[in-house]
């Protein structure tokens, strides 16, 4: 006998079952426990209409990040990453002192939310999650209408067995590559271009609760600090349904990011029209 649907399970259902458009998105550690050529037919043989990677609220995130180090590195003492909510409630629970010092801009599933709410405000959004954090995240938002995980669409799809639909494997309209590593420990500090602006030794990334809290009992002297709360990063994520070994899931990521660079997927130009507009400030009273 199989066991009911969760309650986030069924509201999926319910809303692809409704009239109108359904968008998802989708966090780049879904390669962890789903095949990225068949992932978008997949979930458009499902009932998806569009299906859009979050690498692009990924990019925004960085050209907020660099702008602000780069405007407030000689009158700012720290700055820490706030791209993990877990990471966000850890510092202000166990090290309130250190609040003021996190980047006060939304993470990369928040600001893609308000970049496809410009851009197709017809469209409910689906969020597909690794972790039960960025669901609270999300849900607490009020941008998006539902948010399932790897696991309960894994479940989901094995039960419902969608078809693929006759389209490509591409992500929908917003794309970019060199954040793909974002899933992984140290990814946003690779990605983010500080050279030039902080030196190498500045910047510090740790992996897993107990590194984190280790890290901040120290008076360390590092500038910039790159944070998430799972071991291995989002790949380690408690929803993510793959029980290979983190350095598979790494090499999953890695390895995806190599052949989208090698197919030359997506366009990088254009972006700024994308965004206009929109305020991905944010204060962490």
């Amino acid at each position: 006998m199989q066991k009911a649907y969760s309650l986030d399970q069924i509201e999926l259902l319910e809303l692809i079952g409704m009239k109108g458009e359904v968008g998802l998105l989708v966090a780049p550690s879904f390669v962890v426990d789903f095949d990225y050529r068949t992932f978008v037919p997949l979930m458009k043989g499902f009932g998806f209409d569009k299906v859009f990677e979050i690498t692009f609220g990924a990019k925004i995130v960085n050209a907020n990040y660099h702008k602000y180090i780069s405007e407030n590195k000689l009158k700012q003492k720290k700055f820490i990453s706030s791209t993990c909510p877990s990471c966000v409630n850890l510092v202000k629970a166990r090290f309130p002192h250190l609040k003021n010092f996190l980047m006060p801009f939304d993470s990369p599933v928040i600001s893609m939310a308000k970049i496809v709410k410009k851009n197709f405000p017809k469209q409910k959004i689906v969020f597909l999650s690794p972790c039960t954090a960025k669901r609270v995240e999300a849900k607490q938002s009020g941008l998006i209408d539902c948010v399932i995980t790897f696991k309960e669409m894994k479940e989901i799809i094995s039960r419902e067995k969608p078809p693929l639909a006759n389209c490509s494997h591409l992500f929908d309209r917003f794309y970019n590559d060199y954040t793909k590593v974002y899933p992984l420990a140290g990814g946003l500090s690779k990605t983010l271009h500080l050279k030039g602006i902080l030196d190498k030794n500045e910047t510090v990334s740790v992996d897993g609760a107990n590194a984190i809290i280790n890290l901040f009992k120290k008076d360390s002297n590092k500038k910039f600090f790159d944070i998430l709360f799972c071991s291995g990063g989002c790949v380690g994520g408690p929803e993510v349904n793959a029980s290979t070994p983190i350095f598979m899931r790494k090499f999953s990521v890695t390895s995806y990011r190599k052949q989208a660079l090698k197919e030359k997927i997506g366009s990088r130009k254009g972006t700024e029209k994308y965004v206009k507009g929109i305020n991905f400030s944010k204060k962490f009273d």
